[in-house]
């Protein structure tokens, strides 16, 4: 059986299961849920990996790359080519100011006010 997670070069990680690409390391620092998005226009200017076409993920989108079990070595419900980031925020929004992200300490998706936590942003291309 393939990997699903696999590693190009060292930027990258491809998921085999959805098409996606993913930045194989989310930002280097935390930022508010707004700040993602310079961030991520900052990697479009750059070409990251020689692509332009980086997008916040949508919940939905960081939900695919949250596993059922916990990795034993890293104690995150995520695969560990994606490194040791516990929360990135998502793009998808909520009322009252409110934005989703990814805890992958706990697997799963919660909703928090947009400038009352700082995590950090991993960016995503369709293939």
């Amino acid at each position: 059986m393939s990997e699903r997670f696999v590693l190009q070069g060292n930027l990258i990680v491809l998921d085999r299961e959805t098409g996606l690409m993913w930045q194989r390391a989310a930002s280097e620092d935390r930022m508010v849920w707004k700040d993602g998005f310079a961030y991520i226009d900052q990697l479009n200017e750059k070409e990251f990996a020689g692509y332009g076409d980086w997008h916040y993920p949508s919940k939905d989108e960081l939900r695919t790359i949250i596993l059922p079990e916990e990795d034993r070595h890293s104690g995150l419900y995520v695969a560990p080519q994606f490194g040791n980031q516990r929360n990135c925020w998502s793009s998808t929004t909520a009322e009252h100011h409110r934005a989703c992200y990814a805890d992958f300490y706990y697997g799963d998706i919660y909703l928090v006010e947009e400038n009352y936590a700082n995590h950090f942003v991993r960016a995503v291309r369709s293939k």
